[in-house]
């Protein structure tokens, strides 16, 4: 084998090396992030204003598909509220909760309302406002 076809095969080698290493890198970006983040990016890209955040909540609910987005800090202590009133909405009723980390997007908050009246069928008028204002006056009290 000549030398400048070794350099060539060389040059190929390193390109699928540099290449396969890439690939890799990225892949495994999206095994470790978590569900939260990918769903708060999803519904980032998917939804453009509150009329298809509603739409998006509608579609989820006819599916039984149940979630709310929340804000959520870099101190999440989950031992106190509002991470508290988190998991029993997850546990007593179902709903699938996604932080959705610091920087608020304003469209959640369209989903979560239309999502709320939907679900007031499934578990009462209110119940989510009632359990969050208990929860809240258990922690803090007057």
């Amino acid at each position: 084998m000549n030398r400048t076809k070794f350099s060539q095969l060389m040059a190929v080698l390193t390109l699928f090396l540099v290449l396969g290493a890439v690939l890799s890198y990225f892949l495994l970006l999206d095994m470790s992030t978590s569900k939260h983040v990918k769903e708060s990016r999803r519904f980032r890209t998917t939804v453009q204003g509150c009329e298809s955040a509603i739409s998006k909540a509608e579609t989820d609910h006819k599916k039984g598909v149940f979630k709310m987005y929340f804000s959520s800090g870099f101190d999440m202590d989950e031992s106190r509220f509002p991470y508290t009133f988190y998991k029993r909405i997850e546990e007593q009723y179902g709903i699938e909760i996604i932080y959705t980390g610091d920087v608020g997007y304003p469209y959640f908050g369209c989903y979560n309302l239309k999502m709320d009246s939907l679900l007031s069928e499934k578990i009462g008028r209110k119940t989510i406002d009632s359990l969050y204002r208990k929860m809240h006056r258990e922690q803090y009290p007057d």
